[in-house]
């Protein structure tokens, strides 16, 4: 009872002798109240709450039944126990209050010692529910401060790993200079940093599976290239044990040959969780055999009856029984050192959330199988280079790329536009990594180590495209192309804004679309190898100017180009008369009518970046707004002086 001396006791009764009873019952162990009617109750409970507030039904004006309701019925007060204390002693009157969400129910004439029990039972139960809530809040913040620590650490950490990854892969461009062993070397650094990388994502991930919170974004993979990457990564772990492994492929006609270099095998996945899952699973059947044993690694093709592949893992040791039946639950290990029993576990919850199963059977005879079903993917050469780039992507309005475990690799060079780039990074190792994957001589490159450094030098100068890193000291990116897009829209006579890519370790999705609101055109996440920059770049530069149109109107298009411009002068000389920046009546009605020709005709044709234009033009006229006719009409102007037709056969 000590616990709950201070706890108010709210009474409210219309009879001065009920109440005195209730007081001197409770009035020795609780500080009391009393109210005399209903409405005054209800105020007297929202400007003071009490911990349990006992409640006669039959009072004049409104009655208990319906104080009990308009106080369930109010968040502030809906939590307060309430127990009715009255002469209806009917089963139907004890329903009906307790439907309305009162406690308990008390008949008079009252018990002084059962009502003493029954407060102090719900006293007692709501001083529970509060510490349960107390626990359930410091749970949750734990939880949101455990993923926001591991948010900023697996941050903190990409920074370094940045050029762990990508200084081996500068150097490896050219090889020809460097010794086999030295080959080895780096492409052993830049393996270790991506299991590295590997670890920091999937960290977090695998607390949000749990949760049931993790959003999946499946593409197709070759799961065998994975395969081949990690049995490379095992290689110092199999040369001690001098294990050995057979890794074959059975088709549909059930025949089944080893894999080569040449073979595809397609499933529908994320190459980060399908990594992880196989890594697993294949080092632990590695420590599971004895020296010089055969791990043996089969991949079989979907069936005629499902959509679904298998991957099998043999080896020759055995389970121990005591693990046999929870080998995939959590913390399950027996006979390993250092085994924390969480591998099997975490490749379980990887199937699961990938739309696969796993399963695994040993005996002392046959040795242990682990069996993996995943989705079967259609698949071709032409898929694998982007589904290691793109194996990431939001539904975002403007597109989000995320950075991948995936290796750089060696492409035909494509045609590149002649490009202003600034690149803007605190970390220098970042710009001289940026800088030497952006060496082409089409590009002009200038480096910036804070956003205050980059509005100053975006100021002087136009940029087509910046590269843009979030966290930096004096001024951070978001702040940075908060003010550059501002300025770009206050900008007289502007052009086209500039492209702006973010930077960052973090790759969660609230991150991404924070920062295309913003105003960034795109997000990668670090580290970045020289492919994503080269995509991108293509993505918002190539063929800029290039317009495709079919073949069979060739012989119109020089006609269509000469009205076009016919009806640019006719707009300029309308200009060219007004006398001041406010054309007549007349003037904006003629530019109307000229803008929804451009429009109408531009994209009849094809050209869908000059009809926009046009339509830019019709609606400023409009509006009547006179400076947005003539910036419309000189970015038309110009992206028609160098305008490339390029003429194709359309079936």
């Amino acid at each position: 009872m000590n616990e709950l001396n201070h706890c108010n006791i709210l009474i409210i009764d219309d009879t001065e002798a009920n109440i005195d009873i209730l007081v001197d019952t409770l009035g020795d162990d609780y500080e009391v109240s009393v109210a005399m009617d209903g409405e005054s109750a209800i105020e007297d409970v929202r400007t003071n709450p009490p911990d349990l507030i006992l409640l006669d039904i039959m009072m004049p004006g409104i009655d208990g039944y319906e104080v009990c309701r308009r106080l369930k019925a109010d968040e502030k007060t809906k939590d307060i126990p309430i127990i009715f204390i009255t002469a209806l002693s009917q089963v139907e009157d004890e329903t009906k209050g307790l439907k309305l969400g009162a406690v308990d129910y008390i008949t008079k004439p009252i018990s002084p010692p059962i009502v003493k029990a029954r407060v102090e039972n719900h006293l007692e139960l709501k001083q529970a529910r509060e510490n349960l809530e107390r626990q359930n809040n410091i749970l949750q913040e734990n939880i949101h401060l455990r993923e926001e620590i591991d948010r900023i650490s697996r941050h903190d950490l990409k920074t370094p790993l940045n050029s762990i990854i990508s200084i081996p892969r500068i150097l490896l461009q050219d090889s020809r200079r460097l010794a086999p062993d030295q080959v080895e070397l780096l492409e052993m650094i830049e393996q270790s940093g991506h299991i590295m990388l590997n670890m920091i994502n999937l960290s977090l991930d695998m607390f949000k599976m749990e949760k049931g919170s993790y959003k999946l974004n499946p593409v197709p993979l070759n799961i065998l290239s994975i395969i081949k990457k990690i049995l490379f990564a095992l290689r110092s772990l199999t040369d001690s044990k001098e294990i050995k492994f057979n890794l074959f492929i059975n088709d549909l006609a059930d025949n089944i040959r080893s894999a080569s270099d040449c073979d595809i095998f397609g499933v529908l996945g994320e190459e980060l969780l399908c990594y992880s899952m196989f890594a697993n699973l294949i080092k632990n059947a590695v420590e599971a055999s004895s020296n010089s044993a055969t791990v043996t690694i089969k991949l079989f093709s979907k069936s005629s009856e499902n959509e679904q592949v298998k991957i099998v893992i043999h080896n020759k040791g055995v389970v121990p029984a005591s693990i046999r039946d929870n080998f995939f639950e959590k913390y399950a290990t027996a006979e390993k050192k250092g085994g924390t029993g969480l591998g099997t576990y975490s490749a379980k919850l990887m199937a699961q959330k990938l739309g696969g199963e796993i399963s695994m059977s040993t005996s002392e005879v046959d040795g242990t199988t682990i069996t993996v079903t995943l989705k079967y993917s259609e698949m071709d050469r032409t898929e694998i280079s982007d589904s290691a780039i793109l194996s990431k992507t939001s539904s975002a309005v403007k597109e989000i790329i995320f950075n991948q475990s995936s290796v750089d690799c060696s492409l035909p060079q494509p045609q590149l536009p002649q490009l202003r780039i600034m690149v803007v990074d605190d970390d220098e190792h970042n710009q001289l990594i940026l800088k030497k994957y952006l060496n082409y001589p089409e590009f002009d490159i200038e480096l910036a180590d804070n956003g205050q450094a980059a509005i100053n030098k975006f100021k002087e100068r136009n940029f087509d495209l910046i590269f843009m890193d979030m966290e930096m000291p004096v001024m951070d990116g978001i702040e940075a192309v908060s003010l550059i897009r501002k300025w770009e829209s206050e900008k007289p006579n502007r052009g086209e804004n500039a492209i702006i890519i973010a930077l960052s370790g973090h790759d969660d999705p609230n991150t991404c679309q924070n920062c295309l609101d913003i105003g960034f055109d795109a997000y990668l996440s670090k580290p970045v190898n020289s492919r994503q920059l080269r995509e991108i770049i293509l993505k918002f530069f190539k063929n800029k100017n290039q317009v495709e149109i079919d073949a069979d109107l060739e012989d119109l298009i020089p006609s269509f180009m000469g009205d076009k411009k016919s009806e640019i002068e006719q707009i300029q000389e309308v200009i060219r008369k007004s006398e001041s920046p406010f054309l007549t009546e007349n003037g904006y009605q003629m530019i109307q009518k000229l803008g929804h020709k451009l429009k109408g005709g531009f994209n009849m044709y094809g050209f869908k970046d000059q009809g926009s234009l046009g339509s830019a033009i019709e609606e400023a006229a409009k509006q009547h707004d006179f400076q947005a006719i003539k910036n419309s009409l000189n970015l038309l102007e110009s992206s028609l002086s160098d305008i490339q037709i390029r003429y194709v056969n359309i079936d």
